[in-house]
């Protein structure tokens, strides 16, 4: 416990001078933001009168223990902007990465079942296609396809509770979980039961949906595992293009903000906040994965 506390803060020192440097590169000049306010040149240098590096180092680490980050450029505070964003985007990135990997993983298994193989051919091409796709064009068609022909779904915005807003959005997201997952699960299961161990539990009487939907799905388990985490890591620090088009107010939206505007204070909170989700998310898949590769070689 203490390695790992200690490996977490050699992490986060780098984390927080690279979060603090790109955000100080990308604020140095805000005259053009200005131009139109009536704001004069010289008032506009002194108003963006850029501080040492280590300086706003130094303030971004005494700003994370006191739990006060400053405000944005709008006058909220920071930590209490991230938070506001992050129920929204945790609401979306569960609803993306549940739905995927329900999907995904089921239809895998499925298509290796007597009589349903065809299925891993279609799903097949089908992920390979979404993976090929961009993302906006997947969102834009979604958009067309569910709001203005059918009118199903809201267009976009957010309810908090009111999982109606993130079905697009979700599905926006969802579909490349889903298609990543269906690969990886697909492959996996297939070599497994190709194996000795499977002809053991044939041999034994065991039926093919138990073989398949416990057995197996146990086996493949820590490697999709991994690529879970790791997808939900990646939508919890933030989807930029997807919130934009659906006008959702996640943390990508928040990104997206804090770089247009050039926002120093939010933008090194957001990616000092994106950096520690992807490790700690990361950390807790490789502990969780060594842990069921030592229950099944123990079991076995």
């Amino acid at each position: 416990m203490l390695e790992e506390a200690k490996r977490f803060l050699i992490f986060a020192v780098f984390l927080s001078a690279i979060s603090v440097f790109f955000s100080q590169l990308r604020s140095l000049n805000k005259e053009f933001l200005e131009a139109d306010s009536g704001i004069q040149v010289q008032d506009s240098l002194d108003k963006s009168a850029n501080t040492s590096f280590v300086k706003e180092y130094l303030q971004f680490w005494k700003g994370l223990i006191s739990f006060d980050l400053g405000e944005t450029e709008s006058g909220d505070p920071v930590l209490s902007h991230i938070l506001s964003r992050f129920w929204p985007t945790l609401h979306l990135a569960g609803f993306a990465v549940l739905t995927g990997t329900f999907f995904s993983v089921f239809l895998a298994l499925v298509s290796l079942l007597p009589g349903w193989r065809f299925l891993g051919e279609v799903f097949g091409f089908i992920s390979q296609l979404i993976l090929s796709t961009p993302v906006f064009v997947v969102s834009v068609f979604l958009l067309v396809f569910f709001f203005l022909i059918l009118g199903w779904f809201p267009p976009g915005g957010y309810e908090p509770g009111n999982t109606a807003y993130v079905i697009l959005p979700g599905i926006a997201l969802g579909s490349r979980v889903f298609a990543r997952l269906f690969i990886f699960a697909h492959q996996l299961a297939g070599t497994e039961k190709k194996s000795a161990y499977t002809n053991v539990l044939k041999a034994r009487g065991y039926s093919e949906n138990r073989i398949l939907f416990k057995h197996i799905l146990l086996k493949v388990s820590p490697v999709l595992l991994i690529l879970i985490l790791l997808d939900l890591s990646s939508l919890l620090s933030g989807a930029i293009v997807v919130e934009e088009i659906f006008f959702f107010p996640g943390i990508g939206k928040s990104m997206y903000h804090a770089i247009r505007t050039m926002d120093s204070a939010l933008l090194s909170a957001l990616l000092f906040y994106s950096g520690t989700v992807f490790y700690i998310l990361t950390r807790v898949s490789e502990r969780v994965r060594d842990g069921l590769l030592g229950w099944e070689a123990g079991a076995a």
